[in-house]
């Protein structure tokens, strides 16, 4: 992978766009994203997608594109936040102005159907993005340490460690040992049912030489399964050092295997140390991921470690 531009962190005062590249956005849940980000001490911008419907749309395709582009044009916005999530990032693949936002790189928050844009911003721009909580999503509102991470990802407080040692910085939940080993890569990756539809497309995610992150909402073990076998097969895993896994909200049912021996025995054939129990993800409380920045992985029964 090409040298990764670290974006500016935002700074008081400054602008930030607020878009929806994906599905609309409820009014009182934008509402409650700009007051937040007002909150945090910058300026809110709400662009027009957040404010247009078009079925299961945030607006059309050129709409939601038109935001990411000109948000990434405007000298004056320093930070670029998905709202919320749902469908529709893939469609504006080709829509995107990549040579405007490799040449004005900033701040790229979200996550959910946004792990399609992170990846095109990886992989077409060499941005480093930030996989973080949305303002206008579902449950935000509802804690304070999810509301952290996203001012977190919004300052540049992107270097930290998740240890036994620093607790805090997961929720105080303990990180698990699935499969023993030591990675170090550039983090990549996101929702999984979204990074196996890119498989076989011009946006597919690169992981050779990468650690990557998965998580994902209300898919049966069946489900997550499937979309792990159909990366093996199509050759995205290939290269793979390491994984990190994030929450599996609403991805139980009474007669499906367990979630974490889903994963176990999909992950098994890798070959390469796993890491699960990370609190990122579409539960709450959720952290944030610098997707593009190098990260070293530790896992063994004694203790894990994350180092960013």
């Amino acid at each position: 992978m090409q040298n990764m531009i670290i974006p500016q962190p935002v700074r008081a005062g400054e602008k930030i766009a607020l878009i929806a590249p994906c599905a609309p956005v409820l009014p009182e849940r934008l509402a409650f994203a700009a007051e937040f980000i007002a909150g945090l001490g910058y300026t809110p911008e709400i662009y027009p997608s957040c404010t247009a419907r078009q079925g299961f749309l945030a607006g059309s395709d050129e709409l939601r594109a038109g935001d990411v582009n000109r948000a990434f044009a405007d000298p004056d916005v320093r930070a670029v936040v998905v709202t919320r999530g749902g469908y529709g990032g893939a469609r504006l693949a080709e829509l995107l102005d990549y040579d405007t936002i490799r040449a004005n790189p900033k701040v790229f928050t979200g996550f959910s159907d946004a792990t399609v844009l992170h990846t095109l911003l990886h992989q077409r721009c060499g941005l480093v993005t930030f996989h973080a909580p949305m303002p206008a999503a579902a449950n935000f509102r509802e804690d304070e340490f999810t509301h952290r991470a996203l001012a977190d990802a919004l300052a540049g407080n992107w270097r930290t460690v998740y240890d036994a040692s620093h607790p805090e910085r997961n929720a105080g939940e303990p990180l698990q040992c699935i499969f023993e080993g030591t990675a170090e890569g550039v983090l990549t990756g996101g929702n999984l049912t979204i990074v196996a539809s890119t498989a076989g497309t011009p946006y597919q995610l690169d992981c050779r030489d990468k650690i990557l992150f998965l998580e994902d909402v209300s898919e049966y073990a069946y489900a997550i399964d499937r979309s792990i076998l159909h990366m093996r097969h199509s050759g995205i895993l290939e290269g793979c050092r390491g994984v990190i896994l994030g929450t599996w909200k609403d991805c139980e049912a009474p007669a499906d295997m367990p979630v974490a021996q889903t994963l176990r025995n999909a992950l098994s054939p890798l070959h390469i140390p796993v890491i699960g129990g990370f609190c990122c993800g579409h539960s709450v409380p959720s952290t944030f991921l610098p997707l593009g920045m190098s990260a070293k992985l530790h896992s063994a029964p004694e203790g894990c470690a994350i180092e960013i």
